[in-house]
């Protein structure tokens, strides 16, 4: 009897890691060159994301994966436009009812110290810090925190806290039913939360404006640096309290108070209802 030979097939060479279809848990890595300023997007789900910077013109991504046979999770990491996608590729049951812990792609990675950045998951964290450029972070249900950015920052979850620290860098965005919490932002800001805390200290604005915002919960905003209007608004008038020195009253006694903080012109809102507003 003639046996038979397959043919042997050479599968083209791309520029992305592909997973084995081996069910537990396991931990990949890849590095591509991306130049300084370079446009880099990441995505998962349900999978938290940390990013640091480096001092080297490259991306390395450590994924660190849990799936199963039957719902095996990939990721990719290629070249686009002049810049670089890194993507959890998920099945598409991994939604229907199942027993156990579904499948995640959680990614550390290191990155340029500036570049254009969109980093987003879902149901779990994210933590940067280090780098630069204009950014944009997107989860939902989980916290956000940021540290020692430089740039333009973008940043949304809900039903969990945004906390900010050591920005050089304008920042704006928006959670739901958690705190922001913010320490030596410098730039132009304009957050909004419900149902939670706002507290600040150490803030400046660049003269881009300062811009607050919560419901049902108190907010406690040391200025820093940040000079202009303060325009404190909220639904018990009698709960805004003015502690920073030197300052002009310009208004008091309905349902706003302003006061001048001389230095510029930009506009500093605090709006909330049913809290307090503390003025340092």
């Amino acid at each position: 009897m003639r046996s038979l030979r397959m043919p042997a097939f050479i599968l083209p060479a791309l520029c992305l890691c592909a997973v084995s279809a081996s069910a537990g848990t396991r931990t990949e890595q890849k590095s591509l060159p991306l130049k300084s300023g370079g446009t880099l997007s990441l995505s998962t789900r349900n999978s938290p994301i940390r990013v640091e910077g480096w001092d080297k013109d490259e991306v390395a991504v450590t994924a660190d994966i849990t799936d199963t046979t039957d719902r095996p999770v990939r990721w990719e990491m290629e070249a686009v436009n002049g810049g670089m996608a890194v993507k959890a590729v998920f099945p598409d049951k991994a939604f229907n009812w199942h027993v156990g812990r579904a499948p995640s792609c959680a990614f550390t990675v290191k990155v340029p110290r500036k570049l254009a950045g969109d980093f987003s998951t879902s149901n779990d964290s994210i933590t940067a810090g280090g780098f630069g450029g204009t950014l944009a972070f997107h989860t939902s249900n989980d916290k956000v925190e940021l540290e020692n950015l430089d740039g333009a920052v973008a940043v949304s979850t809900s039903n969990a806290s945004i906390t900010a620290r050591h920005l050089h860098a304008s920042l704006k965005g928006s959670t739901s039913n958690d705190t922001i919490r913010l320490e030596d932002v410098q730039g132009g800001v304009d957050l909004s939360t419900s149902n939670g805390d706002v507290t600040a200290s150490g803030l400046d604005g660049w003269n881009q404006g300062i811009s607050l915002r919560t419901s049902n919960g108190d907010m406690d905003i040391e200025l820093g640096k940040a000079t202009g209007e303060v325009h404190a608004r909220t639904s018990r008038h009698e709960s805004v309290k003015v502690e920073r020195k030197n300052v002009d009253l310009l208004e008091s006694g309905g349902e706003e108070t302003r006061v001048r903080v001389p230095g510029s012109n930009q506009v500093i809102g605090l709006t909330t209802s049913n809290g307090t507003i503390t003025i340092r």
